[in-house]
């Protein structure tokens, strides 16, 4: 009985849904139809759809939605006059909507990565004693995986991790340990040890795999967007690069008349920066060409130990400051410091001496991470959304932590997890040949550099069409705007000889984007929204629409 009483009032809440949609009239089916189309990625199909939605008699209360959405629709079909005017439609006649900057932004290329730090926060730390027993003994090096930190200890020769349980996975190598790394496209962690190994282990610690060996004294220091390794080679005063199945890639020495002293070392925008301790700057090298490039001295005071890079920002780190664009912050709550890492806005520094990790949050004058919504379903009851984060600081965030969810406006309580993205691959395609690829799809492109300067004014395309541009030249070539494009979709730089490895490392990589998920809330209206933010009170904000006829619709 209360089976068929259930049914009973699924089929009059359905009823009544259908019946409303009818009321609607045609511009809301057509709208709804369109809003199925680009869910699909047939944007071409979604475009025609909106215009006969729009040729309708509409609510006006709706018009600037459907302007809107005409807008994004323009920018993935590389109409950019198009989606200019639609965007302006919305805007000056039915008024400024907050979720209109990002598209804005997108039509003009308009991103910047110089983001000043505002201040630096210690939010956590992790001790090696708790309630008198033994957590740690020796952190040399930390990670983070999906919102979870990795602490390496060297002299117990194993990692910790801290997240929603606690774990000890020990290494079984018979070496001290020196760093340790994640790569996210692997879904795996590499650590370097002192016998001259570097070792590949999954994401549990179940498997271990030997990536390079008869290294002298390797500390690795990170990963590239082409599956790139790089290490330093310590006892001889040289970074070795790896491709992703161990070749050597290139080598740097730094013995050349002196022996320079250098810690660590990071790459972003093609260009590896290494510190060193000898002549106090920031070394940088071309990856592609080799060619040692300017310098960047330290700052006054004291000299630091290691950095950090955000966006065309250098973070310098000492044992109880850092320093960036000239302004000092204190570490709150360090003695000393031996490595960093930085994964979108927090900060983790290990200190061996006091067996304690310390975890910071850095705050930013501007919004430097946004979202892209590229799809999303309703089962269940529940709205499920697919979405990606782009990180202006140049890096991958494990965890969006920060992300704001709102229905209709309201703030809802969501639910986080992680899909896995289907992979395309693209040598040397026509710019009009962009418009057309899946944004449900990673599409990575591999260009020529002289091919950069024209695909610029299609930026806004690039990104919502899920482009990742892997350009054949030197970064150092390329203009502050081309590099920058390159970074936000999440490309590289490589060599022609090297297209093939690129091709069977994108097939096998770990490309995932992020889910939402929260219940579906009861519609009287006959448009809703989705909204998502990096922060609660950023400007960037990516809206999609939908009708009460897409929640039924298949």
């Amino acid at each position: 009985m209360i089976v068929l009483i259930k049914k009973t009032i699924l089929f009059f809440v359905l009823a009544t849904l259908v019946l409303s949609l009818s009321i609607f009239g045609s511009y809301i089916d057509s709208f709804s139809a369109a809003v199925n189309a680009w869910n699909r990625s047939n944007i071409n199909d979604a475009l025609s759809l909106l215009n006969l939605s729009m040729s309708s008699t509409i609510n006006v209360a709706n018009a600037s939605s459907l302007w809107y959405f005409s807008a994004r629709l323009d920018i993935m079909d590389g109409k950019m006059k198009d989606a200019g005017t639609a965007l302006q439609n919305a805007v000056s006649i039915f008024g400024p909507a907050k979720n209109y900057p990002l598209l804005d932004s997108l039509m003009d290329a308009s991103m910047t990565s110089f983001i000043p730090i505002v201040s630096l926060k210690n939010v956590n730390s992790i001790q090696g004693v708790y309630n008198g027993n033994e957590i740690f003994y020796s952190p040399v090096s930390a990670s983070i995986r999906k919102g979870a930190f990795y602490i390496l200890d060297a002299a117990n020769r194993d990692v910790l991790e801290f997240g929603k349980i606690q774990n000890t996975f020990m290494l079984d190598v018979n070496s001290t340990p020196t760093a340790i790394v994640y790569s996210a496209l692997k879904d795996s962690f590499y650590i370097s040890f002192e016998n001259g190994d570097i070792y590949i282990y999954n994401s549990d610690f179940t498997q271990k795999k030997l990536f390079a060996s008869n290294l002298s004294y390797p500390v690795i220091f990170c990963t590239d967007m082409a599956g790139r390794v790089y290490a330093g080679e310590y006892g001889e005063d040289s970074v070795v690069i790896f491709e992703n199945d161990g070749k050597e890639f290139k080598k740097f020495s730094l013995f050349v008349h002196k022996v320079h002293i250098f810690s660590y070392g990071h790459v972003s925008d093609g260009i590896l920066y290494l510190m060193d301790l000898t002549d106090k700057v920031i070394r940088r090298f071309d990856i592609i060409s080799g060619q040692e490039l300017s310098s960047v001295p330290f700052p006054n005071g004291p000299l630091p130990f290691d950095f950090e890079l955000a966006g065309t920002n250098i973070i310098f780190l000492s044992s109880q400051n850092a320093n960036a664009g000239g302004v000092s912050f204190s570490l709150d709550n360090s003695k000393s410091l031996f490595s960093s890492v930085l994964s979108g806005t927090t900060l983790v520094t290990t200190d061996p001496f006091n067996n304690k990790v310390n975890i910071y949050n850095l705050s930013l004058g501007s919004d430097p991470v946004f979202p892209i919504i590229d799809s999303f379903k309703f089962e269940g009851g529940k709205t499920i959304v697919l979405f990606r984060l782009f990180d202006l600081l140049g890096g991958m965030i494990e965890y969006p932590s920060n992300v704001v969810v709102s229905s209709d406006g309201f703030l809802v309580p969501f639910s986080l997890s992680y899909t896995a993205q289907k992979v395309a691959f693209y040598e040397f395609p026509k710019i009009s040949d962009i418009f057309d690829m899946n944004k449900n799809f990673k599409n990575v492109v591999v260009i020529n550099k002289d091919q950069l300067s024209s695909m610029i004014d299609y930026f806004g395309s690039i990104i919502l069409n899920n482009i990742s541009l892997y350009v054949i030249g030197n970064p150092s070539d390329l203009s502050e705007k081309e590099r920058m494009m390159v970074q936000l979709t999440g490309g590289s730089y490589i060599t022609n000889s090297e297209i093939p490895e690129l091709k069977s490392f994108v097939e096998n990589a770990h490309f995932e984007e992020f889910v939402a998920s929260y219940p579906t809330p009861f519609s009287t209206n006959q448009l809703n929204d989705i909204s998502l933010s990096y922060g609660a009170s950023s400007k960037m904000i990516d809206t999609v629409y939908y009708t009460d006829q897409n929640i039924v619709s298949k």
